[in-house]
């Protein structure tokens, strides 16, 4: 028999471990948490409430080792050498105003998720918004994979299926809000050089 405060913390580790960058994806393991509470291996509200925490402490690490880690000056300094000053400023701008909408959609995508926190710590966003951003979305994410994981029941390798198909929607409307907003920024841009005297 699989002792339940075991697996509640071996699945809260591996999605921390997760959250932090490495290649640990998500969606699945929430999936197998559903099917342990499924099959009465694990509490609901604690697991849920822990797996929440996990996710969410793993996030804000890596986005506050970003954050300190380009806020140094001998990197901070080589950064903006190697990119271009008005580069880095255009770049900050950008993310401050899609800032949040590339970082929701980031946390359905696996594979971008960690690239987009750091470059939200490079970029200096804001940590209020960074934290209601990440909390909302993780606040979607977990119950949306483990009640796929519960109410699959014995049929894991429908939700597995599901599972998969719910991230591949979410990455591609990442990816098409992405080139939306390209596609409109450019626009405007050229609108506004025709309109300066």
């Amino acid at each position: 028999m699989i002792d339940m405060r075991s697996l509640i913390w071996a699945i809260a580790l591996s999605l921390f471990l997760g959250a932090l960058g490495l290649p640990i994806p998500e969606n699945p393991i929430l999936v197998g948490g559903g099917y342990a509470i499924y099959k009465r291996l694990s509490l609901p509200v604690d697991s849920l409430y822990l797996w929440y925490v996990a996710i969410l402490s793993g996030d804000l690490l890596l986005f506050a080792m970003a954050r300190w880690l380009f806020t140094r000056p001998a990197i901070s300094d080589w950064l903006r050498r190697w990119a271009g000053e008005r580069r880095i400023q255009n770049y900050q701008s950008a993310f401050a105003r899609r800032g949040g909408w590339t970082l929701f959609m980031a946390r359905f995508t696996f594979g971008i998720r960690a690239l987009a926190y750091i470059a939200a710590g490079a970029a200096s966003y804001p940590w209020l918004r960074f934290l209601a951003v990440d909390s909302i979305s993780v606040a979607i994410q977990v119950p949306l994979f483990v009640g796929l994981g519960y109410f699959a029941g014995d049929r894991i390798e429908w939700a597995k299926a599901t599972g998969g198909k719910i991230a591949l929607v979410l990455g591609l409307a990442a990816l098409v809000s992405i080139v939306l907003s390209w596609i409109f920024s450019a626009l405007m841009r050229r609108l506004s050089d025709r309109n300066l005297p």
